[in-house]
């Protein structure tokens, strides 16, 4: 692969030439124009990866798991002084 490609690469002739635009060249036009011309398929593969990335993650988080434990103000709100601390008479142990 590094043989036909090597030459065009290493070229430095072409490299060294300044390249002259008009004041109303726009690079952002220009990545534009190619990449929805030459790389379209890379990039609607690219595309379709990151929407199924999204779709993913958004499923990760929003499943329900039945071992999760949630709070329950509504409970916690209505819970009364004398419901919160039970004190229990017992004997005292006395260990052999």
């Amino acid at each position: 692969v590094v043989g036909p490609v090597g030459p065009d690469i290493t070229d430095t002739a072409a490299l060294n030439q300044a390249v002259v635009h008009g004041a109303d060249y726009s690079n952002t036009k220009e990545l534009g124009r190619i990449l929805y011309t030459e790389y379209v398929l890379a990039f609607e593969i690219a595309a379709v990866i990151l929407l199924v990335a999204i779709i993913a993650a958004i499923a990760l988080t929003l499943r329900s798991r039945p071992t999760t434990k949630y709070q329950k103000p509504g409970e916690q709100i209505k819970v009364k002084r004398n419901d919160r601390l039970k004190i229990v008479s017992m004997e005292a142990e006395v260990k052999k």
